[in-house]
């Protein structure tokens, strides 16, 4: 996890999710590469015009699921993800992109092998710019591209899955020193393993996300406005074959330091429109506050948050209240083992993190849920349900999770992760469900070369 600066920045403190790249698209690495035979195209980057570079990213991890449907289910497999990277800029104001991604998964027996665990050589990114993200107040974006706006938990690549998301858009940035402004008219990809992946027809997003950071002293203040319409002839875990889909989500997420110690991150939206003849009448929140004790060796950070997003109370009115998530990077936003989403969900979390060294980072955290309503479903971290609603449950209590996490940043070329997450089912899941616990285990290594 980041640990603040001193004295504090401008910028709010923001905890990285392990494993989980943030807010960069660009695979490159710049600077001097002393063990160039180790990292190839790190190397020809030095030896080749500025105008052209390569960048590649490799990485593997383990991971078994014991407890899969909560049933005496079990799987252990490999996941390997390579990227490749071409950029070409000519000018200041003109640059493109082209990203390939080949995403595997081996000795897998229960999770399928297709989309999101394997989607094998497709395109990942491909678009030009026109203008500069760094210079000027102004630039253009057309074409294949990953989205990630404030900590994602809207709109976000969730790198977390084997394959990750990215959309088609057309896109302009407004920024200006302590003002950034995007506003875009995109559609995600639509994954389908053994082919080129496209976005499916009418199911799109448009949008303002901005951010400004010098209208309050270390904090950062980011106004979103979202439409999204589908189709009714497509499925979508939002739809749910109700029909249309017409949603604007209006939201806030407010972020910042206090007296150098304390932090805080505050997001909030409300959701309206229709979903086929039914009203959208829904909302979720987040609150985060954490206390870093900068005086211990380890700088440890310890933080509480509530996670709440409503639910269908009555499923026979014309009212729709389940929360959509949208399109988030949804590891690690409810829980770390990833067993639920931001859809009908109360979430207490409670955890420590802490430096252990130059390159140690250890996690635990604890988290309690809860059901918001009874009568809607169960959802996943994809948004789907995963469970459906089972309104004669007499408990609403889905149950508490412990996950231990420890990563090691060998250099800014190689990261290493490993952790365990063990969901201790309550009383719905035991009359929804089997029952059965359920644990995640992992182990990952990346290497930027």
């Amino acid at each position: 996890m980041a640990q603040q600066t001193t004295p504090p920045s401008t910028e709010p403190f923001q905890p990285d999710t392990p494993g989980e790249s943030h807010a960069s698209t660009d695979l490159r690495v710049t600077g001097p590469n002393p063990d160039g035979w180790l990292f190839p195209i790190t190397q020809l980057d030095q030896l080749l015009p500025h105008w052209i570079q390569f960048g590649g990213q490799f990485r593997d991890r383990v991971e078994s699921q014991d407890g899969l449907s909560y049933a005496p289910v079990n799987d252990t497999y490999d996941l390997t993800q390579l990227r490749l990277g071409v950029y070409i800029q000519p000018t200041s104001w003109l640059e493109f992109v082209g990203v390939t991604q080949d995403s595997r998964v081996f000795f897998n027996h229960h999770v399928a092998t297709a989309p999101p665990y394997q989607n094998i050589w497709d395109i990942r990114e491909a678009y030009v710019r026109v203008g500069s993200s760094t210079e000027g107040w102004i630039d253009l974006v057309a074409g294949r591209q990953m989205f990630s706006f404030g900590d994602e938990r809207v709109i976000g690549p969730s790198d977390w899955l084997n394959m990750g998301r990215t959309f088609d858009t057309v896109r302009a940035d407004l920024h200006h020193p302590g003002v950034e402004v995007s506003i875009f008219a995109a559609s995600v990809i639509n994954a389908i393993d053994g082919q080129i992946d496209h976005h499916i027809e009418g199911n799109n997003i448009y949008g303002i996300y901005s951010s400004f950071t010098h209208l309050l002293r270390h904090t950062t203040i980011e106004p979103y406005l979202l439409w999204r319409v589908a189709p009714s002839m497509t499925s979508l875990p939002e739809t749910e074959g109700r029909g249309n889909l017409s949603e604007v989500t209006g939201g806030a997420r407010v972020a910042g330091t206090l007296f150098n110690n304390f932090d805080y991150d505050v997001e909030m939206n409300t959701q309206t429109g229709s979903l086929g003849p039914d009203t959208i009448d829904a909302w979720a929140g987040h609150w985060n506050a954490g206390y870093t004790f900068k005086d211990a060796r380890t700088q440890p950070r310890a933080f509480a948050e509530y996670n709440y997003a409503s639910g269908n109370k009555n499923p026979d009115s014309r009212t729709w209240g389940t929360h959509d998530e949208i399109y988030p990077s949804s590891h690690d936003k409810m829980d770390f083992a990833d067993q639920f989403g931001w859809r009908n969900i109360k979430d207490i979390r409670a955890g420590v993190d802490e430096k252990v060294g130059k390159k140690w980072t250890l996690t635990a955290m604890f988290d309690d849920f809860w059901l918001a309503t009874k009568n809607d479903a169960v959802y996943a971290s994809s948004g789907a349900i995963s469970i459906a609603a089972h309104p004669g449950a007499t408990s609403s209590h889905l149950g508490e999770e412990l996950d231990l996490i420890a990563e090691y940043k060998q250099n800014r070329h190689v990261d290493y992760g490993f952790g365990f997450c063990h969901l201790f089912t309550g009383q719905y899941l035991n009359e929804a469900t089997p029952g059965k616990d359920y644990n995640y285990p992992f182990a990952y290594v990346t290497y930027v070369f």
